[in-house]
């Protein structure tokens, strides 16, 4: 069976993102910068606003190479053309080639969120369940259900939902919150959603799971004059950016979420204008905000 080789690359204060464009001029086949962070510390957004800066110090780079390739060779054709002065620390691994389409699919299980709603990929639909189901795609757009936030909004919903209520998802990704709503028992749902890839993903998601929820881009969302709820699950310091354009448009209900504990009160503060906000449940670091009162 055909093998393959990946070698991890310590790189110390380099700048990796310019260190992987450069080291593509070598026989690499593919470049992963790897997080070195557990997940309740790694930025795990990306502001296109304030891009991260991806270095060997929170880093590293993970090669994809042929077996047959010579290791000792590649590393010193990598200190050559990244000026290093000392050979990097690395790793090599090697490993056999696998139908990467079944492996891909066996990372994506069912996951339960209540005894009452579920997330499957397509492939798992058959599997028997009496709540409901959302089926997600794995793609682009985050929320395949598995991190803390999407399962935090993901409960609130279906434990605050009460029938007939309009949503909007703001910052949707896979679309996963509004069908999840949609699903639970809300007359209208649509998102927003500033990543075009995120927006196809949502798309095909709607599709899988026979809805019709609106997805639109920033530049063109038209609000309605108030939405019964509004639910985020963004990054902190998005949704303290985002507060003029998000606090005005809710009625009832204002969630969100992609909030670490420790960044709770500035974003309470951030929207203190448009409701009176607390923390509502907490999972794995990760806490959900929701207004207790309505500031009217």
């Amino acid at each position: 069976m055909k093998t393959w080789k990946n070698i991890t690359l310590e790189l110390p204060n380099l700048d990796l993102q310019l260190a992987s464009d450069i080291l593509f001029s070598l026989e690499i086949l593919s470049i992963t910068i790897l997080d070195k962070q557990n997940e309740s510390d790694s930025e795990w957004f990306d502001d296109p606003n304030n891009p991260l800066l991806l270095t060997g110090n929170t880093h590293k780079l993970v090669l994809l190479i042929h077996s047959r390739q010579d290791v000792n060779r590649l590393i010193s054709d990598i200190m050559t053309i990244l000026n290093l002065k000392e050979s990097p620390s690395y790793h090599e691994e090697i490993f056999e080639d696998i139908d990467w389409v079944t492996h891909t699919q066996s990372q994506f299980k069912e996951i339960i969120i209540s005894n009452s709603l579920r997330i499957v990929p397509p492939w798992k639909t058959n599997s028997a369940f009496t709540g409901h189901t959302i089926i997600i795609q794995p793609g682009s757009g985050f929320g395949t259900g598995s991190h803390p936030t999407t399962q935090l909004c993901l409960k609130w919903l279906e434990n605050n939902l009460k029938g007939k209520e309009s949503i909007l998802d703001y910052g949707c990704g896979s679309g996963i919150l509004s069908i999840g709503a949609m699903k639970i028992g809300a007359n209208f749902a649509e998102g927003v959603e500033l990543d075009p890839l995120a927006i196809q993903n949502a798309k095909q998601n709607n599709e899988l799971n026979n809805l019709s929820i609106p997805f639109h881009h920033p530049d063109t969302f038209k609000a309605k004059e108030k939405y019964d709820i509004v639910i985020a699950n963004i990054l902190a310091n998005i949704l303290m950016r985002l507060s003029p354009i998000i606090g005005p448009l809710f009625e009832q209900n204002l969630v969100l979420s992609g909030i670490l504990e420790s960044q709770a009160k500035h974003v309470i503060q951030n929207y203190s204008q448009w409701g009176d906000l607390s923390v509502q449940d907490e999972m794995d670091g990760w806490v959900l905000l929701s207004n207790t009162s309505y500031i009217s």
